[in-house]
């Protein structure tokens, strides 16, 4: 409960709340004070036109000083807290009835005296110039004084004057602080205190949210933030742990690149490094021993040399085609061809190799075949690298079928050996770049022509299948999109 984020928006509330009341109370005194004018201006409504019927303050046009004394009397002794004025037809006061040297103007506007006299009901209160207070306004009786029909002047009476309004405003302050003040402060009490425990209800998920929060950005990758229901906390909570789950796999996966590329430097470095000490060093003898090297040991060393340096460009091309092919820079030249004279093409190349170690290639495929649209260059390279591997690890004897077999919308490829397999542990891996394996005892090869293979399938839409028994030899399949004819 004792965290900053409850205090700030507590404070926040409570300043809220007491704009509010200040407002509240204003708008309630106001009214109340509204009322109360309102209520005496109804009251007292004829007064003015009663005191004209009572009295004739005119005589022959002029003021008269026995009507006025009359007046002064009578209306004083009714209700001391009115201040009563004759004016003229143009609003100047000729008498009035009020204390002495504290009228401070000599006329009044006729305007809300007229609105006044035009109804007999009004809706609202209707106020009018304080000749004791100039620039306030004041409820207010007027009538005309009429001789013949024609009016001589009018009687204006202030109904709230100065000492009314001391008075009430005394009273009224001291009656709202006996009702009021308790009631306001009990009011403010309970508001307070629902508001304090609504705003720790929010605040307390809240910290918990923050206190997750801090744990995971101090390396509490596993941290995780209970919640129950279906709330917005619960969809926030949710949300950060989806995040943190996101970011924590993603660190995870991060980790793996990078122990894959350290993994990688140091397989580059070391095969890069073999080939070229090979070639470094048959070449050294070679100048060493220019003279003392018979022709044949001399293109047997300048055999080897050849032979590392086909091997070193197999290599490097192998390494430049997977970061293209990863970096998502190769794209497909597509055109149609007819797959099994590509599989014709390729067996032929590779032919010769299969046959130094005695090792014999088949092609089974069904008639009919559709055409397919592949890049082929890509498809050749495909081809090859899975045929070259099973070469590598077949025997003499073994055997190396490739099969097509053809379907309405795609061709489905098949190599298949009769080699002595892949253990199971490993058939997970085998596409992954630099994996060679157990059953690999040889340097031979870049160990990335199954992760390019894996690749440039995934390029075509298709993917690579392999099973595989341990001495029953291995199969690789992958399907093709058959072509359609616009």
């Amino acid at each position: 409960m004792l965290n900053s984020l409850f205090w700030k928006v507590s404070a926040i509330f409570l300043a809220l709340l007491l704009v509010f009341t200040a407002i509240v109370l204003r708008i309630h005194i106001t009214a109340s004070s509204n009322h109360a004018l309102e209520v005496t201006q109804r009251l007292n409504h004829d007064l003015a036109q009663h005191t004209v019927g009572e009295i004739k303050p005119f005589l022959n046009g002029e003021v008269t000083d026995d009507a006025i004394g009359t007046l002064m009397h009578s209306m004083m002794a009714v209700n001391p807290g009115i201040e009563v004025y004759v004016l003229d037809t143009t609003g100047t006061i000729l008498k009035y009835v009020a204390f002495e040297g504290e009228v401070k103007t000599d006329r009044v506007d006729l305007a809300p005296v007229r609105a006044f006299m035009s109804t007999t009901e009004h809706d609202g209160l209707l106020v009018g110039d304080d000749p004791r207070a100039p620039g306030e306004r004041k409820i207010f009786s007027a009538a005309p004084v009429l001789e013949n029909g024609v009016p001589q002047g009018y009687v204006y009476i202030i109904l709230a004057g100065q000492e009314y309004v001391g008075a009430t405003e005394t009273l009224f302050g001291s009656y709202f602080l006996r009702l009021s003040g308790r009631s306001v402060l009990i009011a403010l009490a309970f508001t307070l205190l629902f508001g304090l425990l609504a705003i720790w209800s929010i605040t307390h998920n809240s910290e918990r949210l923050l206190d997750g929060i801090r744990r995971f950005r101090a390396g509490e990758r596993n941290v995780r933030i209970a919640h129950t229901g279906n709330g917005q906390f619960a969809q926030v909570a949710t949300t950060f742990n989806d995040m943190a789950a996101t970011i924590e796999r993603n660190m995870d996966e991060l980790k793996g690149l990078d122990k894959l590329r350290k993994e990688l430097i140091a397989n580059v470095s070391h095969d890069l490094r073999t080939p070229i000490a090979s070639v470094q060093g048959y070449a050294e003898t070679l100048l060493l021993k220019e003279g003392a090297l018979s022709p044949e040991e001399r293109r047997e060393h300048l055999g080897v040399i050849v032979k590392n340096a086909d091997r070193l460009k197999d290599l490097v091309d192998d390494l430049f085609t997977l970061s293209k092919l990863e970096s998502g820079q190769l794209k497909l030249d597509l055109e149609p061809i007819s797959l099994g004279e590509l599989v014709h093409d390729v067996v032929n190349k590779l032919r010769l190799h299969a046959q130094e170690k005695n090792v014999g290639i088949n092609i089974i495929m069904t008639k009919d075949l559709p055409i397919v649209q592949v890049d082929v260059k890509k498809i050749d390279r495909v081809l090859q690298n899975i045929i070259q591997n099973s070469i590598k690890f077949c025997t003499a004897g073994d055997r190396i079928t490739v099969e097509l077999d053809g379907h309405d919308a795609a061709v489905e490829v098949r190599i298949s050996d009769t080699g002595p397999g892949i253990p199971a542990d490993e058939l997970p891996f085998i596409f992954d770049r630099y994996y060679r394996g157990m059953r690999s005892n040889n340097s031979e090869g870049s160990g990335l022509g199954l992760a390019i293979v894996k690749r440039i399938v995934e390029l075509h839409g298709s993917t690579v299948n392999v099973t595989s028994r341990a001495n029953e030899g291995a199969q690789f399949s992958f399907r093709l999109r058959a072509w359609q004819a616009a």
